[in-house]
């Protein structure tokens, strides 16, 4: 956790404040997820969704991609018409044991190609971009809980943020720890040792909970063996998903984990990038499903993955792809109805050069929020949408 996010959470950055935030005089209304946890990762950059789930049948994908195309030899089949990019070899077995569902053409309405402001949109789950509050602050918001979900990374994206609070981004489990020095420590255990008088003593308890939690998570993830051998990473990523396993078999609170994977804007050599990237993000997450099953937890666990947009269907000058509309997202667990979902673009009829979207991604987060999280959909994202049936 960094300073400034503990500061926010902490009695000494409250303190400093008018009042009592909302959050911390919320009493939870029920048990987030009864023990279900969602994991959600984001491709940062804009996926190609053409090349990652490949039209292997259609002849307009081949014109317009001359040099880029998956040859129909190296795909990966999985129906009549799509297959896989073959360097998402390490998902096959998930498909096979139907633990793997793909949802084609997800979008929103008024496309945005700006990674900022598409980003933006998804992280709010508001194509409107009227709201400001993430989709996961509001769970948090909602629950009276600063600390049900976690990111790993660098800085908290703006899925986690709320109008009370900032969930806490970790770099690593291990450095999920409060040091301080001799003197301020005793300080520090003197002013929460003892009961305060009115708010304060809500900022008190809130405090000590959360220094209680840090030491659970310490004590917890100390008890972690890994169950199986995660690929070497240059991006981090894999250190993420081995800490977000270390926590979940220590189950120390958080029920909603975020991380993301970047390098996914591949304007030029995409056919280098790509490739790559898909490969680290299937072999990480069949290396992930191994360590939840060897804790015992893969029946606890969701993963869901989203990019910010797709790629235009004509490959460009540089052998790249450049912002584009619809995309992919995937979903993953034992408690998962593998399968596709949604339907494909027609690449017949664009939308000024780019694939159009045919499913509304707030019907993942509304799937994963009612029917995994046990969370009222329309509570977070002010509306209500179908659900998409990639559950059992």
């Amino acid at each position: 956790m960094n300073r400034r996010n503990f500061l926010k959470t902490s009695i000494l950055g409250l303190a400093a404040g008018i009042g009592t935030p909302g959050f911390l005089t919320r009493t939870a209304q029920a048990a987030i997820g009864k023990g279900k946890t969602l994991v959600v990762i984001q491709l940062s950059g804009g996926n190609d969704a053409l090349n990652t789930l490949v039209p292997y049948t259609n002849g307009a994908y081949y014109a317009a991609r001359p040099s880029i195309a998956i040859s129909k030899k190296d795909v990966l089949t999985l129906s009549s018409d799509v297959g896989f990019n073959p360097a998402l070899k390490p998902f096959m077995n998930l498909w096979d044991n139907g633990e793997l569902a793909l949802v084609q053409g997800v979008g929103y309405p008024n496309p945005n190609r700006s990674h900022f402001e598409s980003m933006a949109i998804w992280h709010t789950a508001d194509p409107a971009a009227r709201e400001t509050d993430g989709w996961i602050g509001k769970i948090a918001e909602k629950y009276g809980d600063p600390f049900c979900a976690t990111n790993f990374g660098n800085t908290t994206p703006l899925a986690l943020r709320g109008s009370d609070l900032i969930l806490p981004s970790i770099e690593s489990v291990d450095k999920f720890q409060l040091k301080l020095n001799p003197e301020m420590k005793a300080s520090t255990d003197m002013l929460f040792g003892n009961p305060l008088p009115g708010r304060a003593e809500v900022l008190r308890k809130a405090t000590v909970q959360m220094l209680d939690d840090m030491t659970a998570v310490q004590k917890g993830v100390g008890k972690y063996k890994t169950g199986s051998a995660y690929p070497e990473d240059q991006h981090g990523f894999v250190n993420s998903m081995r800490d977000i396993s270390r926590m979940i078999a220590a189950d120390v609170g958080p029920r909603v984990f975020y991380t993301a994977l970047g390098g996914f804007d591949t304007h030029a050599g995409q056919m280098e990038d790509q490739p790559a990237l898909l490969e680290l993000l299937s072999s990480t997450l069949v290396a992930f499903r191994a360590d939840l099953k060897a804790q015992g937890r893969e029946d606890d666990v969701l993963v869901i993955g989203f990019s910010e947009f797709g790629r235009r269907l004509a490959e460009n000058a540089s052998a790249g792809t450049d912002h584009g509309k619809a995309g992919l997202m995937f979903a993953l667990g034992k408690g998962v109805k593998g399968g596709l979902y949604g339907q494909y673009p027609d690449l017949e009829k664009l939308d000024d050069g780019d694939p159009r979207f045919t499913t509304d991604f707030r019907q993942v987060y509304t799937t994963a929020l009612d029917n995994w999280l046990n969370i009222p959909s329309k509570d977070i994202l002010g509306s209500r949408f179908n659900a998409i049936p990639f559950l059992k």
